[in-house]
């Protein structure tokens, strides 16, 4: 797959795992494709508990962006597709209102995670969610 579905571009991020406990696992930063890093260098999924009113996730996306995780961006469920090991999710830019479509492969051991920021667009459509999906 280039950097392109269609005409949506995107940026991958691909992370590797450096601590894993039960309820959560640390990525660091490895490598980005096509731009620049959009996301944060360390980044934690973890297991949801209902710190928002998400409905149908296991997971949560949280970035580092401060010293202690509690007061970290917390970003997106992971919500599932019917596509093993392929989630999808969303990040509001809270100053211009936009939300950017996240797509996460995660190896099947977990010790590899990719995420694609399709920065500046999520689809209004499902039809649209869902053809991108499937080039995956």
């Amino acid at each position: 797959m280039t950097g392109k579905t269609k005409t949506i571009e995107y940026i991958r991020h691909i992370y590797k795992v450096t601590n894993e406990v039960k309820s959560y696992k640390v990525y660091l930063i490895d490598e980005v494709k096509n731009g620049f890093l959009q996301l944060t260098e360390t980044l934690r999924i973890e297991k949801y508990n209902n710190k928002s009113n998400a409905t149908n996730i296991e997971e949560y996306l949280t970035l580092r962006t401060t010293t202690n995780w509690n007061t970290s961006e917390r970003v997106t469920g992971l919500r599932t597709t019917n596509k093993k090991g392929i989630f999808y999710g969303d990040r509001l830019d809270r100053v211009t209102k936009k939300r950017t479509l996240l797509i996460f492969q995660l190896s099947k051991d977990s010790k590899e995670l990719t995420i694609d920021v399709y920065r500046g667009f999520y689809p209004n459509n499902k039809g649209i969610l869902h053809g991108i999906i499937k080039t995956y």
